[in-house]
């Protein structure tokens, strides 16, 4: 039974894949249905894995993975990369690197969607600011995380649980916390 539900899965979220317009998809192995809006460029490379809801990854988010991207916005997903339950929302730049691990419940945003001016936001004129999100190679981003636009989060780098990321992580460090902060190098 297993199996079939997986297979299920499969053709399911492929169909998804190809309606959604995403590129480069090779192999994947989704547990669940994932949440795609594609308005822009959305690659994802082989070797995907993922968790879409709670009954495939209980320890973190209640909600499928959820990955947007708006209008001339460019989503690049790496090889051998693993997300659960996350909600990534890309309106300028998101890349995500080869061997990634990003834990259930992260939340990736690469805009402020909202300007922070009163009457720009109240009028429905706000322009949001939006900044590149970079995660490197081997990067390990702990659950309930959020990483917040224009940060880089370097090779092999470590966020612990519970993070909110708004300033860049250099290589081969351990950092978490709200506000994230330094904690020792690897």
């Amino acid at each position: 039974m297993k199996k079939i539900i997986l297979s299920l899965f499969f053709f399911v979220n492929k169909l998804i894949f190809r309606m959604s317009g995403i590129q480069g998809f090779d192999d994947f192995q989704i547990k669940g249905i994932l949440f795609v809006k594609n308005h822009g460029e959305l690659l994802i490379g082989p070797r995907f894995k993922a968790n879409s809801g709670y009954r495939f990854n209980p320890i973190g988010g209640s909600h499928t993975l959820s990955l947007v991207v708006l209008k001339n916005a460019n989503l690049s997903i790496g090889e051998n990369v693993g997300i659960s339950n996350s909600a990534i929302f890309c309106s300028y730049s998101i890349r995500i690197g080869n061997d990634v691990l990003i834990g259930g419940d992260c939340k990736i945003y690469d805009t402020d969607f909202h300007s922070l001016n009163f009457n720009e936001r109240i009028r429905g004129a706000d322009v949001p600011r939006s900044s590149p999100v970079v995660i490197g190679d081997g990067a390990f981003i702990g659950a309930g995380s959020t990483i917040l636009k224009g940060v880089t989060i370097g090779k092999h780098s470590v966020v612990g649980a519970g993070s909110v990321v708004s300033k860049s992580v250099p290589d081969g460090q351990v950092w978490g916390g709200n506000p994230c902060r330094y904690i020792r190098d690897i």
